[in-house]
């Protein structure tokens, strides 16, 4: 008497198409792996820039501190990560959220 039925698992694997952004990025993380230090002096130099722009919108007038600790800290926590010789993928990972960041209360200081 057979008490157990065999089944059949048929495994797939599912391909992302080429357009996708993550894996883009990830891609030229990869191929630029021996410009590590330069990247990210380079990354350390535009995102403090534009976290300066935005610290500076936060002060002016009235003092928006929502948007001036969001801005600090988006803006020394990549900084850190970049100082620290983190891998390179989470260095430009952490630049371009804290850009996002900052970029995001810019917008958001000039429409108050």
């Amino acid at each position: 008497m057979v008490t157990t039925e065999q089944l059949f698992v048929n495994n797939t694997t599912f391909k992302f198409s080429k357009f996708n952004f993550i894996s883009v990025i990830n891609s030229k993380i990869a191929q630029e792996e021996s410009n590590a230090f330069v990247i990210s002096i380079v990354l350390l130099m535009a995102s403090s820039m534009i976290a300066s722009f935005s610290a500076a919108l936060a002060v002016h007038g009235e003092v928006n501190l929502f948007a001036l600790v969001i801005t600090c800290i988006s803006a020394m926590g990549a900084n850190a990560v970049a100082i620290s010789q983190r891998s390179l993928k989470t260095v430009v990972w952490s630049f371009f959220f804290a850009v996002l960041a900052n970029i995001a209360l810019i917008i958001y200081q000039l429409i108050l």
